[in-house]
């Protein structure tokens, strides 16, 4: 039996029935919209989307990328101008800093898919709220509980917690309740599972072939957990699953068969439905002027996400009204819900966000303190033996390796897609094991013989640490890694003792050859300060507590020391 996610409560709310009483047809279809919106344009920009909100009575704003005070700016700008006040959400499943600059950076899904303690989570989601609704944001469109079981899927990867439904299910309804705890609006995407996917749905229409038992018993298998326990909002994924909609072409996002008789008749769903970005190419490819949105409304999404044309698809919304192929009184049950969430959140006593001292509070201490906590819980090590501390005067050398080619997908090129994946800070490694023994150091723009040199004089030492930068945290090319590291590494070291520091995603592991001679390697799955001052720690003694959370070729998902 499931929890009646938390809004439902306020839907026979006197704020809900009265503002829904007051509103015309046009003003409740419009609420079915979202737009997505920059802080980093031009004016032309902004008074689109005011002409948007003033015709079509948008029910709210998707913004992406830009900076706080900007977007805070903004926001008060096109609250000013909307009748009904607007939901703003934004895509930060690891913080603000997914799409804003200047903001809070948590680790990825997969790195939070290592760490042991699921209370961390808890207050990361809690935290992350807290930062939200400082910024006027309703929800961070998180978190994601797709079961990632392909090491190629181009679009899920790092952002999911792993490969393991149970773990995946259990750190997601951490994630929800931390969220909930701060009434922010938690979204459970992609919907029903796009973690076995090799095509992204930006680019074009993935297809599942799976039967219905393995679709129910393993990508179902998350979201109906946080069903259970009370999840307010799913997202529809742009996903084709022949099982279940025999319709060549037809996602789940615009199909009636599978929201109706999965999502809402056999998982009892009573939360709100929201599309996954209607112009991305998964849709675009097939569906033109408006016809999607409609569609979509059909099958019975409550939220339209970045529509192609709102003009176009408000008014074939409208149309099929008026036709009868679908009735206000459904309008009105959709909208109700929708005021009801609204009410929930908080909008129905809406403030104008306060700019004074805005991004001194999106950089609290308690963010920095919980971010060094959750790095420090991520680091798993894994190999051949348990890691014995480091000690000055051992023989010890190090090589820092850092891969500067980095591929630029198709993706990477949506005009909405932040282009930000790392953050390294190299230097704090050379200056901490500087003072342990010889450093070494090889970039991948150099000459590859100088890297064989190098490879043939730390032969020498009893011990070498080599870390490993610049690993592209998507499945490209190799993951970026240079082709004389991937061939040549572990072999090259010969029969020293070897201690590998892995900056980047846990799949890539498969791209070193001998992978599986290495004595200890430290997984961190990304780059960045804490990353590296939490390994180095790992180096002087501090013990690990991650575990893998995804399997490649020699390590299973659950390893760790």
């Amino acid at each position: 039996m499931n929890k009646k996610p938390p809004f439902i409560n306020h839907i026979n709310d006197e704020w809900v029935k009265n503002t829904l009483k007051s509103m015309s047809l046009d003003q409740k279809i419009g609420q079915l919209f979202q737009v997505a919106c920059f802080s980093n344009r031009d004016e032309s920009h902004t008074t689109e989307v005011l002409e948007l909100i003033k015709n079509y009575h948008l029910g709210g704003l998707t913004f992406f990328q830009g900076d706080a005070v900007s977007q805070a700016s903004l926001t008060n700008q096109y609250q000013a101008v909307s009748k009904v006040p607007l939901f703003i959400n934004i895509d930060a499943e690891w913080g603000l800093g997914m799409r804003l600059t200047g903001c809070t950076t948590f680790p990825y899904q997969m790195a939070l898919g290592a760490i042991q303690d699921d209370d961390l989570i808890f207050q990361m989601g809690k935290q992350i709220a807290k930062d939200c609704k400082r910024l006027g944001v309703c929800s961070p469109l998180a978190p994601v509980v797709d079961v990632n079981n392909n090491p190629k899927n181009p679009v899920i990867n790092y952002r999911s917690f792993g490969e393991n439904k149970e773990l995946v299910a259990q750190k997601g309804i951490a994630y929800m309740k931390g969220l909930q705890s701060e009434q922010v609006l938690d979204n459970a995407k992609h919907f029903p599972g796009h973690g076995d996917t090799s095509v992204d749905s930006h680019l074009s229409l993935p297809v599942l072939l799976h039967s219905d038992e393995r679709l129910k018993s393993l990508e179902l298998y998350p979201f109906e957990k946080l069903m259970e326990e009370g999840l307010s909002s799913v997202m529809t994924a742009h996903l084709s699953i022949p099982t279940w909609e025999k319709e060549e072409g037809v996602p789940v996002t615009l199909s009636e068969k599978v929201l109706s008789s999965i999502l809402f008749d056999e998982l009892g769903f009573e939360g709100l439905v929201i599309t996954d970005a209607l112009d991305m190419q998964g849709i675009t490819n097939t569906f033109h002027n408006g016809e999607a949105d409609l569609k979509a409304i059909l099958a019975g999404n409550h939220i339209i996400t970045n529509s192609q044309n709102v003009e176009n698809g408000f008014h074939k919304i409208k149309d099929a009204i008026h036709e009868g192929r679908w009735i206000e009184a459904q309008l009105d049950q959709v909208v109700t819900k929708l005021l009801a969430m609204k009410k929930w959140v908080g909008l129905d006593h809406y403030q104008p966000i306060a700019i004074h001292q805005l991004e001194q509070d999106l950089h609290s201490e308690a963010s920095y303190q919980l971010n060094q906590k959750l790095v420090k819980a991520t680091i798993t090590q894994i190999g051949l033996s348990p890691f014995t501390a480091l000690e000055k005067n051992s023989e010890i050398a190090f090589l820092q390796i850092k891969n500067k080619t980095k591929t630029v997908s198709e993706r990477d090129k949506v005009v909405h897609h932040l282009k930000r994946i790392n953050e390294t800070e190299e230097e704090f490694l050379r200056e901490k094991c500087s003072e342990y023994g010889d450093f070494y150091q090889w970039n991948s723009d150099e000459d590859e013989n100088n890297l064989y040199d190098i490879l043939c004089r730390l032969n020498t030492y009893r011990r070498v640490i080599v870390s490993i930068h610049g690993i592209n945290i998507k499945p490209f090319n190799h993951f970026d890694i240079h082709e004389a590291v991937r061939e040549n590494l572990v072999s090259g070291l010969g029969d020293t003792e070897i201690t590998l520091l892995y900056f980047g995603n846990a799949y890539a592991l498969d791209e070193l050859d001998e992978v599986e001679k290495v004595d200890h390697i430290f997984v961190a799955y990304q780059d960045g300060l804490y990353q590296q001052k939490a390994v180095f720690e790992a180096l002087l003694g501090e013990t690990t507590m991650g575990k893998l959370p995804v399997s490649t070729q020699f390590y299973r998902q659950g390893e760790g020391y």
